[in-house]
């Protein structure tokens, strides 16, 4: 059955033997082994055969037992033994019920190490020929391969549970909160829309959309500088400004006081020499205390969702390594996200396996995780501007996927450019200066309105309205 070949890569052939004895001792052993393993998993092609055809008979409601498996195997080649004596073999060799998840596992473990090793000489081989060329194209496609052994790993720890067991984990969370000062979710920064939304929520895919201009990344910044300072680092995938942009974005709005006349803005510390003396002094302090909050930036562009979730793991075992907890990410936008090309040319499933991507990141990671959305014209063609839910939806499933949709408006914007204000436009205007509208379009569990707060775009500085 197995050659000299087959024995150099990773495999469980006692593993798969047992497993697969176990079924034919206990019918039920494998509804408990499917959770881990599929037939693919198998390394001996017997054996992937077999088990293919367990699932069938299963699924059928019908019996799987030894006649059935003689029948299956026919005149296989066994190694020189007959069907009946290598099925006997598996019967006298399974494993419990009990153990056949462990052995399913183990199976599923070995399938991951042959797609590593077999990625890895791909790998070795594509990049041992004379010519040289981009690593890049190598890399991204390992990437793609490899995130999917990285990501089934991790996925095992979103088990199947009770109903007891959670409303036990509800009950004790509630203890928790009633005695500790502790924050239901990571905070946004803006105490209205914590109150109204109980901040971040743990594994929520959050979606923050408007047009150009509207704020978004402004209000992204601020989401994750508030969270950094107040519940552990924040990764921020920067798809479309550099870390120097960001970086004079968080030195203006991390100087901004509102007791000053003279704010600094990020266009000015962009400019450098019309700063004055005092400027400089308000920038060397915030220099200090930004460099204390931990905001990871990833700057590179057109990076994949593979590569963001790869990143997204990595930040998370650097925090857990510093004894803390990665708090957040946060995608500056979905709409640069490079897509895998399973979808290639329809855009709209290519977002939909981006937003897809990003909820199951949520989830795995157990963290709030934050994409900005740029929606499409259609919004300038209303005389209401404001965002709505339906202009998600020719956005593939983003709409779907999100638990928590906030829609950025800024009034001011349309206002500055518009020819022959009205005075009671004119008044709007001064009025609604430094406004942003943050609209809870959508939120699973709370309710949906609409929340005025500060917003000094030239600064990235976002605040609550003063009353």
């Amino acid at each position: 059955m197995t050659g000299e070949t087959k024995q150099q890569v990773p495999h469980a052939l006692e593993a798969e033997q047992a497993l697969l004895g176990a079924i034919l001792h206990s019918n039920g052993a494998i509804d408990r082994a499917r959770e881990y393993v599929k037939a693919e998993d198998f390394y001996e092609e017997v054996h992937r055969h077999l088990f293919e055809v367990m699932c069938q008979r299963r699924d059928a409601g019908e019996a799987i037992d030894l006649g059935l498996m003689k029948a299956i195997l026919g005149n296989a080649d066994l190694g020189g033994i007959t069907v009946g004596s290598y099925v006997g073999r598996l019967v006298t060799g399974a494993t419990t019920i009990s153990g056949a998840p462990d052995y399913a596992r183990l199976i599923a473990q070995s399938a991951q190490m042959r797609l590593v090793l077999a990625t890895a000489e791909a790998a070795v081989a594509a990049m041992s020929v004379d010519s040289v060329m981009s690593p890049a194209a190598y890399a991204a496609q390992m990437i793609e391969v490899l995130d999917e052994v990285a990501s089934a790993g991790l996925s095992q720890s979103v088990k199947r549970t009770t109903l007891g067991t959670s409303v036990e984990r509800v009950m004790a969370r509630v203890r928790h909160l009633r005695t500790t000062n502790e924050d239901h979710g990571v905070t946004f920064g803006i105490p209205s829309l914590d109150r109204a939304t109980l901040g971040m929520g743990e594994s929520q895919f959050i979606v923050l959309a408007g047009r150009p201009a509207m704020g978004k990344t402004a209000a992204a910044l601020h989401f994750a500088i508030a969270a950094a300072r107040r519940a552990g680092p924040v990764g921020f995938m920067s798809l479309e400004m550099n870390d120097v942009e960001l970086g004079q974005r968080v030195l203006s709005a991390v100087a901004y006081d509102p007791r000053e006349y003279d704010q600094i803005s990020y266009r000015s510390i962009a400019q450098a020499r019309d700063l004055t003396d005092d400027a400089l002094r308000r920038l060397y302090f915030a220099e200090r205390e930004a460099a204390r909050i931990p905001i990871w930036i990833e700057p590179q562009p057109g990076v994949t969702l593979s590569q963001i979730a790869a990143r997204s793991r990595q930040m998370a075992l650097r925090a857990e390594r510093q004894g803390k907890r990665l708090a957040a990410i946060i995608v500056d936008h979905m709409g640069l996200v490079r897509p895998s090309g399973r979808y290639a040319g329809n855009r709209v499933q290519e977002m939909t396996e981006i937003s897809g991507g990003l909820k199951g990141l949520a989830k795995e990671l157990a963290i709030p995780v934050v994409g900005l959305c740029q929606l499409s014209r259609a919004v300038e063609t209303r005389e209401d501007k404001r965002p709505i839910l339906s202009d998600l939806r020719d956005s593939g499933s983003i709409e779907q996927d999100a638990d928590v949709v906030l829609g950025l408006f800024r009034e001011a914007y349309y206002l500055e450019r518009k020819p022959d204000l009205k005075d009671d436009e004119a008044d709007r205007l001064a009025r609604r200066r430094n406004v942003l509208e943050i609209e809870i379009l959508k939120q699973r569990s709370g309710p949906t309105i609409r929340i005025d707060c500060f917003c000094d775009v030239a600064c990235n500085v976002l605040a609550e309205m003063a009353t």
